[in-house]
């Protein structure tokens, strides 16, 4: 599928068309200058085979009819000491070979068609689930990037959301056990239960706890147990969760700091990304990820911080940090965020994105997720929604 698809985007047809009707061309020539006796009718036939495989329908009914109509010329019409079963033989072997190029082409193309529609429709729905990046409220903005270890899938694993709430802003990056298309619905269980929490629940542990229901809900489901539900003591789903706290009784930070609170289930820790360039991993007791919260009593705990105007919070998922170079070696992301810590936060993603897929050598195995949090800029009082 993969493959056909990737020849559809490619449009084939300049060069192998081109080398197609060359080696039609060469053929003819040999068989007028050769002894009559002497067919090549059956190699001249291999031209619309080949066209059938690598040009487009229209150019493969351009060589079938060429050839067809070159071998009628030549054999049906030109050597008239040829026998009479020669010539029949020629004309509708070239025939039948032309034909069924035609069939076999126009089977491919209807099929890349077919192909291209579910791939738009799926990258329709697959667009619904995670919005493109960069997200933006009214306290903070989250940009990112998305890399499904699926290549020919936008999504995987992998999910992330970003809401804004009457609470404050809600960020979600979470990791979905397993990877590629199989494991779209435990994510998109867990998406749709904390973008409807994180506007009826203030608090971030209760919207955890709507989080995993709705996991367990789905796997409860019918559908779910019916494509081998008796694997969903397995499946869990790793999730950081960040909210800003708004108090609107509190004055204002003169420093410009968010208050940002966080809830780490079972994921990668966070980095905070100063405007000195020092990087610093926001250790955490990590508790239980989703799906298993009920192996123990005690209910996961949040962090509270003040992320300051000119600092930045890098979430990933371990496809990031798991990731493998050719000699067995993990990424080194801490590493890399201290030498990128001036960059601002898109060319900082660019050269992330880059080096994650030069230290794989453009072969992932997991999905990968990657948001930084930042404030987002006071409004200018000069812009269209400025004061005055």
């Amino acid at each position: 599928m993969s493959r056909t698809l990737s020849m559809s985007r490619s449009q084939p047809g300049g060069v192998p068309f081109a080398m197609t009707l060359t080696y039609l061309t060469a053929m003819v020539i040999i068989d007028l200058v050769t002894p009559a006796d002497l067919r090549l009718d059956m190699y001249a036939a291999l031209a619309p085979m080949t066209a059938a495989a690598l040009c487009t329908y229209r150019q493969t009914v351009f060589v079938g009819v060429l050839d067809f109509g070159l071998m009628v010329a030549h054999h049906g019409v030109l050597p008239a000491g040829m026998p009479a079963v020669n010539r029949v033989g020629s004309v509708l072997g070239n025939a039948l070979m032309a034909g069924a190029s035609i069939a076999v082409a126009r089977l491919r193309h209807d099929e890349v068609a077919l192909l291209e529609r579910v791939r738009a429709t799926g990258e329709a729905a697959q667009r619904a689930l995670l919005r493109p990046l960069p997200l933006r409220t009214r306290r903070v903005v989250v940009d990112g990037f998305y890399v499904s270890s699926q290549r020919e899938s936008l999504i995987g694993g992998d999910i992330y959301e970003v809401v804004d709430t009457p609470f404050g802003t809600r960020v979600l990056i979470g990791d979905v056990r397993g990877k590629g298309l199989g494991t779209l619905g435990a994510g998109a269980a867990v998406l749709t239960a904390f973008r409807e929490a994180a506007y009826h629940r203030q608090d971030l542990e209760s919207g955890v706890v709507a989080m995993e229901q709705g996991l367990y809900r789905y796997h409860r489901s019918v559908e779910y147990q019916a494509s081998g539900g008796a694997q969903a003591a397995e499946e869990f789903v790793t999730a950081l969760v960040f909210g800003t706290e708004e108090d609107p009784a509190a004055p204002p930070d003169p420093r410009g700091s968010v208050r940002v609170v966080f809830l780490d289930c079972g994921h990668v820790a966070p980095f905070l990304i100063g405007s000195d360039g020092e990087v610093h991993e926001l250790e955490q007791d990590p508790g239980l990820p989703l799906g298993l919260g009920n192996l123990v009593p005690q209910a996961r705990s949040p962090r509270r911080i003040a992320l300051p105007a000119d600092c930045r919070v890098l979430a990933c998922t371990d496809g990031v940090t798991e990731a493998r170079g050719p000699d067995g070696g993990f990424y080194p992301l801490a590493e890399r965020l201290n030498d990128w810590a001036g960059l601002p936060t898109p060319e900082l993603l660019g050269r992330l994105r880059a080096d994650l897929d030069a230290h794989t050598g453009g072969r992932l195995q997991d999905d990968v997720a990657v948001l930084v949090m930042e404030r987002a800029p006071e409004p200018s009082p000069d812009g269209p929604h400025g004061g005055g």
